[in-house]
């Protein structure tokens, strides 16, 4: 099946069920991957409205919110994953990434990145977190 009949499918079946939350998360991934985002966050909203407790999705739509240089909004939803998920690792480092790249403060950056170390060192996004450490450790000490 090509990416438009799965499209398709998926949005047939947002049409038959609003709370198809399923549908909606895979209609987000798929713009998410075509780097389509305001497809994206629109589906990435349609499941969070179903369920606001998915840090997954909270995440992918906060950077999908970033790609589309909505900063603020995409603070608030790395912000909000973590509120929901303490240990959802992703959040902090991509919210750790925006502060760092977008709003020029690696000493917020790099106290998101060692929070995810010391709460959840074993988290699949801790070597991440490691090694974003590593590469702004001289700038932390330059300011």
């Amino acid at each position: 099946m090509d990416i438009n009949e799965n499209v398709a499918q998926l949005k047939e079946r947002l049409n038959k069920d609003s709370g198809d939350i399923d549908a909606a998360i895979s209609l987000g991934n798929i713009y998410y991957d075509a780097g389509d985002a305001g497809q994206s966050i629109l589906y990435y909203r349609r499941a969070l409205d179903i369920n606001p407790d998915l840090p997954a999705v909270r995440t992918d739509l906060g950077t999908m919110y970033w790609r589309n240089n909505d900063i603020s909004m995409s603070e608030q939803e790395f912000r909000a994953a973590i509120s929901s998920d303490a240990g959802f690792g992703h959040a902090y480092v991509n919210l750790g990434l925006l502060l760092h790249r977008a709003k020029n403060d690696v000493s917020a950056a790099r106290a998101l990145w060692q929070k995810l170390l010391d709460i959840n060192p074993g988290h699949d996004a801790a070597a991440k977190a490691r090694e974003l450490l590593q590469e702004t450790s001289s700038q932390a000490t330059q300011h």
